[in-house]
């Protein structure tokens, strides 16, 4: 197959090198630039380079079109233009910008034209995971813990989103969902970041608790060799060598299933959702549940009309104040004193005839859930 590939992304390069080195695979047309362009340079591979995107999307030299860019929507107005044709398409996650709104759009898009859209995602690097599977099939009940352990080249924004996301999706290669993130970052007086420990777990009220899932991510001069441990409720230990990816037979067997890459495109989503939980995580400094969702309009109406009670007491006082001592150093008609008591008092009456909304409003949800039901 002939693999063009566009973009920047220097995650893409174990890919080219494997293409270049293949006897069965070849490199089409691309359009390569930034760090990618110079690790092509420095590998001496010669490539025929398009002026303009398009031109390798919409034509016909390339069978199989590599997406490695920094711009979502780029990839998503690339990749709609190469679905048309009905060549598979394989995409670099973005280092900075990835996010599960990317991999939900790449969804609809593939069920819409119906031509494979692969994410390159961490579960790739697991030996043990066969070409044509996604996860490793684990049973809850079965395992104590899961445990990764990856190396920091170093610990710029860029390696070290790209090294959570990557071990993020190691693990829930195991099969299971987690729903609840803890991040603990270990750092040295001078702001170096020494150690990040991301903790995965199901939530209490789930009804099937899911084993522990532990990720540390060290500089590489600290960290022991990649490997995913999986501890049983038997008390026995497996460990899963983490290595470089098998790029290409994992392309050629999605790229000509559509199923396959479907669920790979849900896979990714937990992932990155789990990536969005362990930024939340680090900004809060406590555990967060990975699905947060918004109050409900009785609950948002019940905040609102507590902070506006608060106005109101405020208002109460501060007026007293007022109007006692306006009413020591002034002399005014009787109907300004009447007007400044009735505009005192008015927020109260508002407020209280307000609350009278809130038990309507719980009827009226009762009744609905009534008339759903029935």
């Amino acid at each position: 197959m002939r693999f063009a590939f566009i973009g920047t992304n220097s995650q893409a390069w174990p890919l080219l090198d494997a293409v270049y080195r293949s006897e069965r695979h070849s490199l089409a047309t691309s359009l390569i630039e930034g760090d990618l362009r110079q690790q092509l340079a420095e590998a001496a591979i010669s490539v025929r380079l398009a002026d303009n995107a398009e031109d390798i999307v919409a034509g016909q030299g390339a069978e199989i079109i590599v997406l490695a860019l920094e711009d979502l929507d780029e990839i998503l107005r690339l990749s709609r233009i190469a679905s048309q044709s009905g060549r598979p398409i394989v995409v670099i996650l973005p280092s900075l910008t990835a996010s599960p709104a990317l991999s939900f759009e790449l969804q609809l898009l593939l069920d819409e034209a119906g031509t494979a859209i692969l994410p390159v995602t961490g579960r790739w690097r697991l030996n043990d995971l066969a070409a044509d599977r996604l996860n490793l099939g684990l049973s809850a009940p079965d395992i104590h813990q899961v445990s990764l352990e990856l190396p920091l080249l170093d610990s710029t924004e860029r390696h070290l989103l790209q090294a959570v996301r990557e071990g993020l999706d190691i693990l829930t290669a195991t099969g299971f969902r987690y729903s609840q993130v803890t991040c603990l970052d270990a750092a040295s007086p001078d702001g170096t970041l020494l150690s990040r420990l991301i903790t995965l777990n199901s939530q209490p009220e789930a009804e099937t608790r899911l084993p522990p899932a532990s990720l540390t991510l060290r500089p590489a001069r600290f960290a022991a060799e990649p490997t995913l441990r999986v501890v049983t409720s038997a008390g026995e230990a497996m460990s899963m060598t983490v290595t470089a990816p098998n790029w290409l037979s994992r392309i050629e067997v999605f790229s000509q299933q559509h199923a396959l890459c479907s669920v790979a495109l849900d896979d990714c989503s937990a992932t990155l959702e789990l990536a969005e939980a362990v930024a939340k995580s680090i900004r809060r400094r406590r555990t967060v549940d990975v699905h947060f969702d918004a109050g409900t309009e009785r609950s948002v109406f019940k905040s609102q009309m507590t902070a506006i009670g608060c106005g109101v007491l405020s208002w109460l006082m501060l007026g007293m104040v007022a109007y006692l001592i306006a009413g020591q150093l002034l002399t005014l008609p009787d109907w300004v004193w009447y007007t400044a008591r009735i505009l005192w008092m008015l927020p109260l009456v508002l407020f209280l005839a307000a609350q009278m909304l809130l038990p309507l409003t719980r009827d009226r949800g009762a009744e609905g859930r009534r008339t759903q039901r029935g």
